[in-house]
This record gives structure tokens, C-alpha cells and sequence, in this order.
């Protein structure tokens, strides 16, 4: 019998195991979306730039069996702002308030539609409200139904899509009165 996944704070050496897990995951994203994988930034990320991440985030883990299943980051955004890409998004992100974001979400295959996201991204969720979250933000492909889908169920509402990156690419928020 399997182990139950254990969630817990990424340490940077994770870092080779959780770069392997977002490259392997984010080719199915890529499929999903209709969209190249050169595209995606996390595609060309390094060891040391992953490490990188996990030392200056919260970026969680999740772990089954001795083998990173799931990881999901997230940080507090000092200025939300930076995200603002029309005069629609910036007068949400005007009222965020106190903003986290959440980013490099991945689920191995083997392990998707067994809840393992939706455990992640409720632990994620839940420390930035610990935090004092008024607003979560992410970013999906507004083209990937399944990942739309899922943000939905979520409470997360597609807020904006913008087509800068070469592919429509949306913002999506969780507002307090979900959290």
C-alpha cells in the first residue's frame, strides 16, 4: 500500500527533484494549453535558480513514498501592481489589498485527479490567509479548460488575459471574502 502524501516546507535540496517534477509537468500543461514549451519561463529554469526560489519563498512539497509528488510556491507581493497589464486588472489590483501569489504549481502525472493539487493548493491557500492574505493572485493559461476548471472550483475568478508571452495567459484571483 501506498504512503499518504506528507506536505511540507521545500528545502533547497529539493531543488533537483522539484525542477524534474515542473519540467515533466509543465509539458502536459504546455499540451493542454496549446501552447509551445518554449514559451514557459519554468522550461529553462536551472537547479540553482529553483533553489533559489525555495530559499526566498514558501514553496511546499508534497512527498510520497520518498518522491516529490507535488509542489506549489507562494509569496507575499509587496506591491501588486506589477501584474497590471490593462486598466480593468489595475483597478482590481488597486483593492487587492494585502496580496500573495502563488506560482510553479505541479502535480507528477501519476498522481493527478487523486487530490494531491487540491491539497496542495488548499495548503498553500491556507498560509498566505495565516499571513494575512486579502487577495491570492496566479497565473494559467486561460486556454488550459482543465486548470481553468480547477481554479474555478477553487473560488479563484479570471480577473484579466493578456497575450504578451505569445499565448493568452490569464490572471485569476481568490479575494478575501473567499479565504
Amino acid at each position: 500500500m501506498k504512503s499518504s502524501p506528507v506536505i511540507r516546507i521545500a528545502d533547497v535540496n529539493d531543488a533537483p527533484e522539484v525542477s524534474r517534477l515542473l519540467r515533466s509537468a509543465m509539458l502536459t500543461y504546455c499540451a493542454d494549453s496549446g501552447i509551445s514549451s518554449s514559451m514557459l519561463e519554468a522550461m529553462t529554469e536551472s537547479i540553482e535558480s529553483v533553489a533559489d526560489r525555495i530559499s526566498r519563498q514558501t514553496c511546499l512539497v508534497a512527498e510520497i513514498d520518498g518522491t516529490v509528488a507535488g509542489s506549489i510556491c507562494i509569496k507575499e507581493v509587496p506591491n501588486p501592481m506589477v501584474y497590471t497589464f490593462s486598466d480593468k486588472t489595475c483597478e482590481f489590483l488597486q483593492n487587492a489589498g494585502r496580496s500573495f501569489y502563488i506560482s510553479r504549481f505541479a502535480v507528477l502525472g501519476k498522481f493527478r485527479k487523486t487530490g494531491l493539487g487540491i491539497d496542495l493548493i488548499t495548503r498553500a491557500v491556507n498560509t498566505a490567509r495565516e499571513n494575512g492574505a486579502e487577495c491570492i493572485l496566479l497565473h494559467s493559461a486561460a486556454t488550459n479548460k482543465n486548470m481553468v476548471d480547477f481554479y474555478g472550483k477553487r473560488g479563484f475568478e479570471l480577473i484579466d488575459a493578456e497575450n504578451s508571452r505569445g499565448y493568452l495567459r490569464g490572471l485569476f484571483a481568490l479575494r478575501s471574502d473567499s479565504l
